[in-house]
């Protein structure tokens, strides 16, 4: 299916690419330290964190997956029900965490925040599961956007893959957190007018009327935005989806991007208003739920080749590189790869800044005591290097497994650890626990989420569950009263 793009289209990727490489590395100016490339030295205005928050959420996953999900014969919009979710969990983390975190004093990183909290043994035992859950995020996330450019350009998954995590190494070498913020908000503007660029030129092509679109899309069973299914082995419910996506929100919040854009704002309010504000930028997935509606109608009307429709059945999330491929305009479609790449490198070069403030600051600085700024700088740099060929190679491994639907597998894997993640940090907030309740807590998670499985337990409900059984056996074990400020003020 692959057709190759035309030399246009890669003139366009060139400029884009280019132009927002020169623009962030403008806005960012010059770094001198560690906190100032990772931290941005508290500097960044409010509403580009915010675009940076949820830029970092949208990635080619979203930005592909969704349409396919709405696309496939038994999709539907309650997607929708992720979103919400997804959305009062940027809420809660701006009550809950930013303002702990921001208070917080002469600490590097979220686990070094837990340490301080808890236990340092328990900062370096939640760093390490952290780095885990990133690395996997991020070989997920890169596998997404090479097998989207794979189908475009014919280049090949490793060739598509290598390339984007090439850029996204770059510009996050470029001045860390500030050029990932800067870019991000950048990037965040340019996949936001490709979907509403892509609704629009479908409604323009089909020939039904609007009214008459909707109805049969209702007929087709497409309008379907809630599930109030109580069965449990169910992932699509609004319970599901809701009480899920809140508690992952919640555990993502615990992870060293976070604790990066809390601390390159301004001030503790701007901080919370960041998070509050990127609640309201989820109305781009609504966005991209439209397109996939809008390829349902498309496709029904001028049909699907038959080659495309056994292809479809092995790799459902192709739907929407093939019409970029094969309807839009030369020059238009080359917008569009450039979108997609946004999304891919706007999620990647989070990682990668997030892997090297990790590493760094938790393994490399404590061998190598009293080097000068530009020594750890320059080091910085080159773990983001190492990191990148590491988020390569993860995402050619998982390519083996890109026929269960990507959207499905971006969820799926990290929920195994994620429950322990949310009692972590929960603890950890509330000033309760040791290493050994933690760990003893650890292992309760693993079995109550082994157990779940067997029993063919929605995914989205193991974290809750497992997260808050870890966290209730810590607790009644402690018998410390809740802390309720969670500052560190050392």
């Amino acid at each position: 299916m692959s057709t190759g793009l035309h030399p246009v289209d890669l003139g366009v990727i060139a400029a884009v690419m280019l132009g927002v490489t020169l623009l962030g590395h403008r806005l960012s100016g010059r770094i001198h330290d560690r906190r100032g490339f990772f931290q941005a030295d508290g500097t960044m205005p409010w509403w580009a964190v915010s675009a940076s928050i949820i830029a970092t959420v949208v990635s080619a996953v979203t930005f592909v997956s969704v349409p396919a999900a709405v696309f496939a014969p038994a999709g539907d919009l309650t997607y929708f029900q992720v979103i919400l979710g997804l959305a009062l969990g940027k809420v809660v983390v701006a009550r809950l965490l930013a303002r702990p975190f921001y208070l917080s004093e002469n600490l590097a990183t979220s686990y070094e925040y837990i340490g301080a909290r808890i236990d340092p043994p328990t900062g370096s035992f939640s760093m390490a599961l952290g780095l885990l859950l990133n690395t996997i995020n991020a070989g997920i996330k890169l596998l997404t956007a090479s097998l989207v450019l794979d189908v475009i350009s014919g280049w090949g998954l490793a060739g598509c893959a290598a390339f984007i995590v090439g850029i996204s190494a770059v510009w996050g070498a470029l001045a860390g957190i500030k050029t990932v913020i800067w870019t991000d908000f950048l990037l965040f503007l340019l996949f936001a007018a490709g979907a509403v660029f892509a609704l629009l030129y479908m409604l323009g092509e089909i020939t039904m009327t609007l009214p008459e679109a909707f109805l049969w899309l209702d007929n087709q069973g497409k309008l379907v935005l809630f599930d109030f299914d109580t069965q449990l082995s169910k992932s699509s419910t609004i319970w599901a989806g809701v009480i899920g996506a809140v508690f992952l929100s919640v555990a993502q919040g615990s992870t060293q991007g976070t604790w990066q854009r809390v601390k390159a704002c301004r001030s503790v309010q701007d901080a919370q208003k960041a998070f509050d504000f990127a609640a309201l930028f989820y109305v781009v997935h609504l966005l991209i739920l439209g397109v996939g509606l809008a390829l349902v109608v498309f496709y029904a009307e001028r049909g699907i080749p038959e080659s495309l429709t056994a292809e479809l059945s092995d790799a459902p999330d192709r739907i929407f590189p093939y019409f970029i491929a094969t309807e839009l305009p030369v020059g238009i479609s080359g917008l569009f790869v450039a979108a997609i790449f946004a999304a891919a490198i706007s999620t990647l070069d989070s990682s990668l800044a997030e892997a090297s403030d990790l590493t760094v600051n938790h393994l490399y600085a404590p061998l190598r005591r009293q080097r000068s700024e530009a020594h750890y700088l320059f080091v910085s740099r080159l773990f983001m290097v190492l990191w990148a060929a590491a988020f390569l190679g993860l995402a050619i491994f998982f390519s083996r497994y890109s026929a269960e639907g990507l959207l499905q597998l971006t969820f799926k894997l990290p929920n195994y650890i994620y429950g322990a993640i949310f009692a972590t940090i929960l603890l950890a907030r509330f000033g309760i626990g040791s290493l050994g309740l933690v760990l003893w807590g650890f292992v309760l998670a693993c079995a109550v989420v082994a157990l779940l499985s067997l029993q063919g337990i929605a995914f989205f409900f193991w974290c809750p569950i497992s997260g808050g059984a870890m966290f209730l056996f810590v607790w009644a074990m402690d018998r410390r009263p809740l802390d309720r400020s969670g500052v560190v003020d050392h």
